[in-house]
């Protein structure tokens, strides 16, 4: 199963502190981000900014985010990769598979996001298909991504809000799908 969903990923009370901080970081004034101009040019192309904040690995809430994410999709974090990702106006991502990790999980921040605004999460369910599956991001929504699928987001719309996410890199996935 290369996509595995969790709807109310995080316990409510870590959501919201997580939300929170991602806003407090935004309007803080200080200079705490990187942006998507670090990624392989053949990743980013011509989108507009990703902004990235790494959750320091020595926080309360980097401890609280890793063991519930690993605890939820049962799999073990890549060391320190626990960030947050601001996607502006017209950012995305093109199509990669994540290659240099197991997989990936993405849980969308947002308190509301409207279909109109675009930043769709899409993949290739199979490598010998053409058909694209897609994901709306919704609030406290998560995906798991693994097996190295091809996937890649659409760019946020104009009239789109800023897209939140945390974004966490998978050293081992635990689940054993040649048993489902």
């Amino acid at each position: 199963m290369p996509i595995t969903t969790f709807e109310n990923f995080l316990p409510e009370d870590l959501y919201e502190e997580s939300i929170k901080t991602a806003e407090f970081l935004l309007s803080s004034g200080k200079n705490v981000f990187t942006t998507n101009r670090h990624w392989n040019f053949d990743l980013r192309k011509d989108s507009y900014p990703v902004f990235v904040h790494m959750v320091n690995k020595e926080s309360v809430l980097f401890a609280r985010l890793k063991d519930a994410i690993e605890t939820k999709a049962n799999v073990e974090l890549h060391e320190g990769s626990i960030m947050f990702y601001y996607w502006t106006r017209h950012s995305y991502i093109t199509w990669h598979n994540d290659q240099a990790f197991v997989g990936g999980v993405t849980i969308y921040l947002n308190r509301q996001w409207e279909q109109d605004f675009g930043g769709f999460f899409l993949y290739k369910d199979s490598a010998e298909t053409n058909e694209l599956k897609g994901l709306i991001p919704k609030r406290n929504y998560a995906l798991l991504q693994s097996g190295a699928i091809e996937h890649c987001t659409t760019p946020v719309n104009f009239d789109g809000d800023l897209r939140i996410t945390i974004q966490a890199f998978v050293k081992e996935d635990k689940n054993d799908y040649t048993k489902i």
